[in-house]
């Protein structure tokens, strides 16, 4: 990838862009201490405490539940990453979490020239200055990251990724931009899905309340009203679970599948001739609606993925939403516990409808509604959570009090600042 790879010096730093081999098998096993499936019952408690938090926030400010939801995100992936929370949404790493939303377009194809015609990046700086510019911003960010990762290693108590790859770095001699990469991956790939995943299922609420009352009826028998759902119900709620599936089926982030694959030597399929390095994308937008594996693809219908249903797809979870063989996202388990946990939280408090105009009616929304991006989100709509009880109410009130206590061994500031990191580092 020229734009995101070549230009920003990650094509032999970053797992995204490097090829099959040793390298990236390391940087893909420390992905996966970090967020893959053995360690996701380590982030459970912290993970429930911050969707509790969630549900506070939206409970005091209904309109600025998308606010709400990308703290939370950032959140969890910054106490993953740093061993600090994220108490506002104005904190410095919050704001560079938001920034990865747009540096994903790059792989749109098409979105720049210097994709198409690689030779412009080799023009002088006086004719085309954003190769310059690209690298200049890319390593400022990069090595940002990387002194944030070695300040949290030095300076906090609790055991984090940080620990992990300085420690790394000391036996195998990971490079910094390596553990700079490392750990921004886990802000662009862990925030920017996570949250519009979330704002989906809000907006899926809205539109098809009906499946909303199915969710509650659940959550009313199994969790009851006395206490919040926690990840040890998820099995006893196969409804909410096939729910989330169907979010991520729906209406999933990545319409073309992801950052794209390529082979790595000359390939047939059918007719077709590959060669090497072509760039392959999937259209998940088009898979995840094909009638055939999926009827009234529009609709949204969480039974398609309720036990004994025979579906096409091949994969067992019945989706893609987190892209294809061994480059699947490595915080898949991470991303899919986290929005089952909002999912049912949320709905065990809130009954969700759109936003009403100033004669009490009700919004009309567009489920098409949608940001034209690679990780795209609906476009803003307004949104009602209305309390299912006045003691849910206070249950919500009493459980963020509690949960924010516990919380606190994770609060903190990064003495690190982006303004003090130089532009350009050559080393």
């Amino acid at each position: 990838m020229v734009c995101m790879g070549d230009l920003t010096n990650t094509t032999e730093n970053n797992q995204v862009c490097l090829k099959y081999g040793e390298k990236w098998r390391v940087h893909r096993r420390l992905s996966h201490t970090a967020v893959g499936t053995q360690s996701l019952k380590e982030h459970r408690s912290f993970q429930s405490d911050e969707s509790t938090l969630l549900l506070r926030d939206i409970l005091l400010q209904p309109s600025d539940y998308v606010a709400a939801i990308e703290r939370y995100s950032c959140s969890v992936v910054s106490i993953i990453g740093w061993g600090r929370r994220i108490d506002k949404l104005n904190d410095q790493v919050a704001q560079m979490a938001l920034a990865f939303m747009e540096v994903v377009n790059a792989v749109i194809p098409g979105q720049a020239m210097m994709e198409i015609m690689p030779w412009l990046t080799k023009l002088p700086s006086w004719i085309n200055p954003w190769p310059m510019r690209v690298l200049a911003g890319a390593t400022k960010h990069t090595r940002y990251f990387y002194e944030m990762t070695k300040e949290s290693a030095e300076t906090r108590p609790e055991a984090s990724f940080s620990k992990r790859l300085m420690q790394e770095q000391k036996d195998n001699g990971l490079s910094w931009r390596e553990i700079g990469n490392l750990t921004s991956n886990l802000i662009g790939g862990g925030v920017d899905t996570t949250s519009s995943s979330m704002i989906s299922l809000i907006l899926a609420m809205c539109c098809f309340p009906e499946t909303q009352r199915k969710a509650q009826a659940e959550l009313d028998c199994i969790v009851g009203r006395s206490r919040l759902p926690t990840h040890d119900d998820s099995d006893s709620l196969p409804y909410t679970t096939a729910l989330v599936a169907e979010v991520l089926r729906w209406r999933t982030a990545t319409v073309l599948g992801g950052l794209p694959h390529a082979p790595n030597q000359d390939d047939t399929y059918q007719s077709y001739h590959i060669p090497k390095d072509t760039w392959i994308l999937g259209n998940i937008w088009a898979i995840h609606r094909n009638p055939r594996d999926y009827p009234e693809p529009d609709a949204f219908r969480p039974e398609r993925f309720l036990g004994g249903l025979e579906r096409a797809h091949p994969n067992k979870k019945g989706h893609s939403a987190f892209g294809w063989g061994r480059r699947v996202c490595s915080g898949q388990g991470l991303a899919e516990q986290g929005i089952w946990l909002v999912a049912a939280t949320v709905l065990w408090g809130f009954d969700i409808k759109p936003g009403v105009d100033d004669e009490g009616n009700e919004i009309p929304l567009d489920i098409f509604a949608y940001t034209a991006s690679e990780n795209q989100r609906p476009e803003p709509f307004e949104a009602r959570f209305i309390p299912r009880s006045a003691e849910i109410e206070k249950m919500i009130l009493d459980e963020a009090e509690a949960a924010r206590e516990r919380l606190r061994r994770y609060d903190g500031e990064t003495k690190v600042k982006l303004d003090d990191i130089p532009s350009l580092h050559l080393d």
